[in-house]
Order: structure tokens, then sequence, then C-alpha cells
């Protein structure tokens, strides 16, 4: 077996994580889990927390034994019993016989993967979508049966079954697995302890912290027994390292060593190309795994180990930024007082719901005209309404008089006594009334005083000179 270059940094880094004193010390790493189970529990766990806790600490200590089992070289590989099964750029699959005097098979695997560890742990933990990524071979028969949560304890904690359909003379083989998320940011580690639970007439809410009721009993199958997990560590924003290490009782008086060989070289090394497909796949936009990466488990690794990634455009703002110091804070305030800030938040308070009853751009001519505003200052004693006729009026006089504004005394209007035409600079238009299908059509309503094209109105402005010395 050979050493390579960036595979045996990534491991010697996560080996000096493991030898930490925060995850050594056992009273340290009990404070941790109980700081985490605290933040992730969604009810009230004052009656099992002390049971809880010192349950869940043992677990993640005995866990984390079990990687630095494994934090072994070359050399040191073959004293401590393991046998190289796979050894590559990417990844390392070794093999021993379990603790002596049981029934157990250890199975290592460790690598990088080039992908965020959020969505790494999320394809390893999401139970519902192992049919999409896990190996499955037909001869021997190896394929999901079922793979589903069971129940989610908290953020991080779940039950689930898996049932695994096998090749003949093997019946089928399940797992009900305990699987609990330890974080320890400082290092950029995420643990995950996964346990079976064999005997559920041990499993009490007083204990465990979660109920028997959802897991069901075994009914033609054989539960296979568990004990293990797996460690992801980050390494740069696109690659994580990953460690997992599991005692295997697969419930078989003899397994031979070519079936050995195929878990190891096959389904553990083939699960591997295939884990590595599908973090690309969700890097491309899987939609059931975008839909899983919502979780609050996978935000609260973002924005632990990830949230340093804002714009650039941020970072610049933020880099260019100069504090105030006290004499400028201070000239400020006198400036603009607490009373005078609170009057001009009103003041822009008001304003926006005066806008909000104006419900046409009419109503808001009315308001500006210079007509209205006699109209909209009566005498103290005085309650004066205005009638939808006389509102009209004041849209159509002043429609008119931003007209003539507009183009000055060189454009010409007049109307010929007891006839229905409009002269303007000697074109004669049609008057109509306000509501005419014509006026909506062709022109500009100015109500009662006719409909003027605005074609023409450009074409009168042609004539205007914007220097005019006319008085307006």
């Amino acid at each position: 077996m050979k050493d390579n270059g960036n595979i045996s940094q990534y491991r010697s880094r996560l080996d000096q994580t493991l030898s930490s004193d925060d995850l050594v010390d056992y009273d340290k790493l009990k404070s941790l889990v109980k700081n985490q189970i605290l933040c992730s529990s969604e009810c009230d766990l004052h009656e099992c927390i002390d049971n809880l806790v010192d349950r869940r600490t043992k677990e993640v200590a005995n866990f984390l034994s079990m990687l630095r089992s494994a934090s072994v070289t070359d050399s040191e590989a073959s004293h401590d019993g393991w046998k190289v099964k796979q050894d590559s750029e990417e990844i390392r699959v070794m093999y021993r016989e379990g603790p002596e005097g049981t029934p157990y098979h250890t199975l290592l695997a460790e690598g990088y993967v080039d992908g965020p560890i959020d969505v790494c742990l999320c394809i390893s933990w999401e139970a519902e979508l192992y049919k999409k990524w896990w190996p499955q071979t037909t001869i021997p028969t190896f394929k999901i049966a079922t793979s589903q949560c069971l129940q989610k304890v908290r953020t991080g904690e779940q039950i689930c079954l898996v049932r695994m359909k096998l090749s003949r003379p093997l019946s089928a083989r399940e797992a009900v697995v305990h699987l609990f998320a330890f974080e320890y940011f400082q290092d950029g580690l995420i643990v995950v302890v996964a346990n079976t639970i064999s005997d559920l007439d041990s499993v009490d809410r007083s204990t465990h912290c979660y109920s028997k009721d959802e897991i069901p009993d075994v009914q033609d199958v054989v539960r296979v027994d568990l004990v293990g997990g797996f460690a992801l560590q980050k390494v740069t924003d696109n690659r994580s390292y990953f460690r997992t290490i599991g005692n295997l009782d697969i419930k078989l008086d003899f397994i031979p060593p070519a079936l050995i060989n195929f878990v190891a070289r096959q389904l553990v090394g083939g699960g591997f190309k295939l884990f590595k497909k599908e973090v690309a796949s969700v890097a491309k936009g899987d939609e059931d795994f975008s839909k899983a990466l919502k979780d609050p488990l996978y935000a609260r690794i973002r924005e632990a180990l990830y949230s340093d990634k804002i714009p650039l455009e941020l970072q610049d703002m933020k880099k260019n930024a100069v504090p105030l110091d006290e004499e400028t804070r201070r000239k400020n305030d006198e400036k603009c007082p607490v009373q005078k800030v609170h009057s001009e938040i009103e003041e822009i308070e008001d304003e926006a719901c005066e806008k909000i009853e104006y419900q046409n751009q009419d109503d808001r001519n009315i308001h500006d005209s210079p007509v209205n505003q006699i109209v909209q200052k009566p005498s103290k004693h005085e309650n004066v309404g205005i009638s939808p006729e006389v509102r009209q009026a004041l849209v159509t006089l002043d429609k008119a008089i931003s007209i003539i504004r507009e183009y000055g005394c060189n454009l010409e209007i007049r109307t010929v006594p007891d006839t229905n035409i409009m002269s303007v600079e000697g074109e004669t238009y049609s008057l109509q009334d306000s509501k005419s299908s014509e006026a909506d059509k062709d022109g500009r309503n100015v109500g009662d005083f006719g409909v003027i094209p605005k074609q023409e109105f450009r074409e009168a402005t042609s004539y205007e000179h914007r220097d005019s010395s006319c008085s307006r």
C-alpha cells in the first residue's frame, strides 16, 4: 500500500482533530454533546436530559475511539490486523476481524469527495433517497428493498430502516439504525454515530428519549447488528474528507473470504464511485436532494462552515467602511436630534398613506393642480365637498392649463362660435364628449374642451421655440 499526497495530508489532519483535547477529555466532550442536544431539541427535556446526555456521550466517545483506531500509516496497518482491499489516490478500503470473541467484522473506508460537507452529509443521511445511489447488483443479488426514516427524534437525530434483498439461500437482511450527528465546527468536523436497535424491549422514553412504537416487528427477515458511523471534515469549500468504520454482524455462522472481498471491493468501492456521482448530481440541481438540503441540520452546517462566502460587493463595502468617531457622532446628533428624526419619520409615513388614497393619476392631478389648492384649503368653519362633476371639470381644466404652459403662446387654440369645431394652428378638430370612444382611441381627453390628437401636438411643437420671450 502506498501513501498518496493529498489523501495522506487529509488523513493526518483528521487524525490530529480526533486527538484534540475537546474530543479526548470525556467531561469536555460531554459538555459539547449536552449543548448540542439542548440547541437541537424542540421540546422540554428536563425529565430525561441527564440520561440522554450520558447515553449519547458514551456512544460518541466509543465511536471516536473507533475512528482513532484507524489512524494508521502504511507500515502500521498490517501490525494492527488490517488487510488492505483497495488503495487509490481517492479512497482506501481495509478489513479486519472484529473484537475477539464477537461475531463482528470491521470494515473501514476513507477518502475525499469533491463536494461540500452539507451535501455529503445529506446524501448519507437521507434514508428515503438511498435507492438513488446505493450500489445494487444482480449477480450476486444485492438490492435495496426498503429504506425509510421511521422517526425523526430531533434535528440531527433519527431512526431509519434499511432492508436488503440478497441472493439465495440467504434470506433478506434489515437494520433498524439510530443515527446521531455530533458537530465539532472548530475543525470543520461532523461525526455521525450509527448503532442498530436490536432489543426493542429495552427501549424506553425515559432512558432513550424516543419511542419504540414506530419501530416495526421483525417479519420474514433477519436483523443485522451494526456499531459504527462516519466522519466528515471540511478540506476546502468544495472538497470534504470522510472516514467510515463499522463493526458488522450479518448473522452468519461462517463468512467466506469471497463474500468479504465482494463487500469490501464491489459494494464499498463501487458505492464510493456512485456516491461521488451523486454529489456531482446534487451540484447540478438534483430536485430531491435540493429539497432535502433545506432541513435545519444542513442550514446550520452551512451557516457555521460556509458563512464567510459573501458577495464581493459586500466584502468591499465592509472593507471600505470607516467607523464614525465620537466627535462625528456628536455633530450628527446635533444636526439630527432624536425628536426631529421621529417627526420626519411620521411625516414620511403620512405622505405614504396620503399617496395610497389616490386611486388614479387624475386624482393625483386634482390634488396638485393650482385650481384645487383653493378648494383644498377651506376656512376653519367650512366643510367643503367636491362633487363628481366638479372633480371632472377640475381634471379637464388642469389638463388645459398644462397644455398651454407646455406649448406657450406660439400655440393658438380657439373655437368657432356656434360650431362644434376647435382650431389649432390652422387645423380644425371636431369637439366630442369626454367619454367618446374616438377620444380614447385617437387622442388625449381634455373633457368638455374637446379632443386634441397627440400627433398633431407633436407637429405643433416643431414651430415652438423654447427660448420664446412670450409671457406665459
